[in-house]
């Protein structure tokens, strides 16, 4: 017998909790887009605080573009096909990968004791 978990509070959270259980893959593409539009709002309000001219004014346009880039390529792919990206990445270059990961490792670890 299956036991269903109903919250009557209406709590967001709670909602979001049992529609990622009942369907995972549409719960996964529903926060790909919400990331995504986040990541669009972060790198327009970065183009906006930035310099028009000049070299600041050069790379801040090119980081909101990536940043821009990558969102779209999120909301249109999900965050399966990035990781299907990654794995496929580090297969190709395993050895670079592992330093990629011992490296975030360590930065990690630099900013929880700060």
């Amino acid at each position: 017998m299956e036991h269903q978990n109903t919250d009557s509070t209406g709590n967001p959270a709670a909602s979001a909790i049992q529609d990622a259980r009942r369907d995972p893959k549409a719960a996964a593409d529903q926060a790909a887009r919400r990331v995504g539009d986040t990541l669009k709002s972060a790198a327009e309000h970065l183009r906006e605080q930035m310099p028009d001219g000049g070299i600041a004014g050069h790379v801040a346009d090119a980081v909101s573009g990536g940043i821009k880039q990558a969102a779209i390529r999120l909301q249109d792919q999900g965050f399966g096909r990035m990781i299907d990206d990654v794995v496929a990445m580090a297969r190709r270059y395993p050895l670079q990968a592992i330093f990629v990961g011992l490296g975030c490792g360590y930065l990690l670890s630099r900013l929880r004791r700060d």
